[in-house]
């Protein structure tokens, strides 16, 4: 009776599993014919509610741990009252919600180790992936660069900085595989450079030198305060070089134009654009999907995939916060983005455990690919949007939980 209760549940968190890795293969943008992306949509609108249902009371709970986050979240629905295109709000927020669901579940169900562990597996076998079948099939895995099984190179290349990022940590901080993490990071770092994400190769370049800082972390109190003092004088050496040569980084080594490839002018058009509805924007998908602001960017910026047919960016989290949610938006993702960084550094400088060092590279990830793409904030089916809400309700969670066992532990001495 015991053996078969016990198997039962192994079957039970195996189907989970496999649940939770389908539908974040779902959200890293795979590059399927329509038929099959609507098909694993359909999945996803049945099958999280019903994990969420499993687990509602706790996820109500989780809910309320970061209300700047939840004030973001519930923004995007009610901002079909002032949208410019109040049925495709709706439609899209729907599937913003799911997405969104999905990552508060993940923050209720899984420690931060736990997600850690999960990740592991699932960059292991999409690098593996991305890494056969452009190679067995170079028609559909190679477009303008190494495009692998994902919609498009920038993205994937995104994805491999993770990737990378996440089995460095493996290598130098593990205790177990760590040959196979720097193997794991080698084949990352390649697919990265076989992509031609310029973009993403600097920012990977950029985090480099953030991995000797969990040694110093972990580190006794004089030496911290030493290497600590050694490290910020590096990274200063390090921006203060970038800022004299900034040109020379672009241009030359990043293939990039000064102008970011022609993002500045559409981002100085996109924000005039916002600031004739400064206060609530758009609308959630309302810029883009309105016939007569999505035809006036197409006529001057014909590069942009999509745009004057529903589709289009702005190339810019960030921008896009604004023209979706005007500085109501904006100011709560900069806000949000801010709290869950003081988090996680608080976390990682009271429990020096990994997965809180791994959450901070994550971040500063997001924070910095947001700047120049589309990927990172309030994406309704987007991998990064769904990681970064499980990040911040997680941190949330945790670091309640210690300073509510610091007040325990105060009140039982006193």
């Amino acid at each position: 009776m015991y053996l078969s209760i016990k198997i039962r549940k192994s079957l039970v968190h195996q189907l989970k599993t496999i649940t939770i890795l389908l539908l974040f293969f779902y959200y890293l943008g795979l590059n399927l014919p329509r038929p099959v992306i609507q098909a694993w949509a359909l999945f996803g609108f049945l099958v999280v509610p019903l994990l969420v249902i499993r687990r509602w009371k706790q996820f109500c709970w989780v809910v309320t741990k970061d209300l700047i986050l939840l004030l973001l979240i519930v923004s995007v629905p009610l901002s079909s009252l002032w949208s410019t295109n109040p049925d495709i709000t709706l439609a899209y927020s729907r599937a913003f919600i799911c997405s969104t669901a999905f990552g508060i579940y993940l923050a209720t169900c899984y420690t931060p180790k736990e997600l850690m562990r999960l990740l592991i597996w699932l960059f292991s076998i999409y690098t593996v992936i991305n890494l056969i079948v452009p190679l067995i099939i170079p028609s559909y895995g190679i477009y303008g660069g190494w495009r692998g099984i994902s919609n498009y190179k920038n993205s994937l290349a995104a994805t491999m900085v993770m990737a990378a990022m996440l089995f460095l940590d493996m290598h130098f901080y593990g205790r177990r595989y760590r040959w196979c993490a720097l193997i794991g990071a080698s084949i990352a770092f390649v697919i990265l450079m076989l992509s031609k994400g310029r973009g993403s190769l600097g920012i990977f370049i950029g985090l480099l030198p953030l991995l000797p800082f969990y040694k110093i972390v972990k580190q006794e109190y004089k030496l911290k305060m030493l290497l600590g003092i050694c490290a910020i004088f590096i990274c200063g050496i390090i921006v203060l070089t970038a800022s004299t040569n900034l040109e020379f980084i672009v241009v030359n080594l990043l293939g990039k134009q000064m102008d970011l490839t022609g993002r500045a002018p559409l981002w100085e058009y996109l924000i005039d654009k916002g600031l004739e509805r400064p206060w609530f924007g758009y609308g959630y998908a309302g810029f883009w999907t309105d016939p007569t602001e999505s035809l006036g960017v197409a006529l001057r910026f014909s590069w942009i995939e999509g745009v004057g047919e529903g589709g289009g960016n702005s190339h810019s989290s960030y921008i896009e916060a604004f023209l979706q949610l005007g500085w109501l938006g904006l100011s709560l993702t900069l806000l949000s983005l801010l709290m869950v960084l003081i988090r996680i550094v608080l976390l990682l400088g009271l429990t020096k455990q990994i997965e809180f060092f791994w959450m901070l590279q994550f971040l500063l990830l997001v924070i910095i690919i947001s700047y120049s793409d589309s990927m990172g904030f309030l994406d309704y089916r987007n991998f990064f949007w769904v990681l970064y809400v499980s990040t911040a309700y997680s941190s949330a969670i945790h670091l309640n939980r210690i300073f509510k066992n610091c007040n325990k532990i105060a009140n039982f001495q006193t």
